[in-house]
Order: structure tokens, then C-alpha cells, then sequence
């Protein structure tokens, strides 16, 4: 048992998700097309935060950030 995952708002991160989903359609990286868009969001999230470390969407550049190098690992590692 979790207590912090028990005492989300189920309707509330619904709605939370389906409006970052329309806004990002943010999903694993499976392929290059996927790599390519969420590399493309992670530079508007650099755009849009400037040089502020302390921005509220500094976790969304981090996870897109994991999610691009998971890929890169796999996909483009240099031996």
C-alpha cells in the first residue's frame, strides 16, 4: 500500500492527463519519429523555462530528459 499514490484524485489527474496529453502527446520512445518529437518538446521546455533551474516544468525537462538518453543508450550508443 502507498499512501501518497492512495490519496490521488483519480478524476483529477484524469483531467490533469487528457490536457497535457492534448497539449504534448507525450508517449515512449519506440522509434525514431517518437525520438524526434520528444526531442523536439524537450527543446520547447528549454525554450520556454530560459535559464530558471527552479521553473515549474523542471521535472517535465528532467522525465524528457531520461526518456531521451534511455533511447539514445539503446539507439545510438557509441562503443
Amino acid at each position: 500500500m502507498n499512501v501518497i499514490a492512495d490519496n490521488i484524485d483519480g478524476a483529477a489527474l484524469e483531467s490533469a492527463w487528457t490536457e497535457f496529453d492534448r497539449i504534448a502527446k507525450l508517449r515512449p520512445i519506440t522509434n525514431d519519429e517518437e525520438y524526434d518529437h520528444t526531442v523536439a518538446l524537450m527543446n520547447r521546455v528549454l525554450d520556454i523555462m530560459g535559464e530558471s533551474e527552479q521553473h515549474p516544468l523542471a521535472g517535465l525537462l528532467e522525465l524528457l530528459a531520461v526518456m531521451v538518453n534511455s533511447y539514445d543508450n539503446v539507439h545510438y550508443a557509441i562503443d
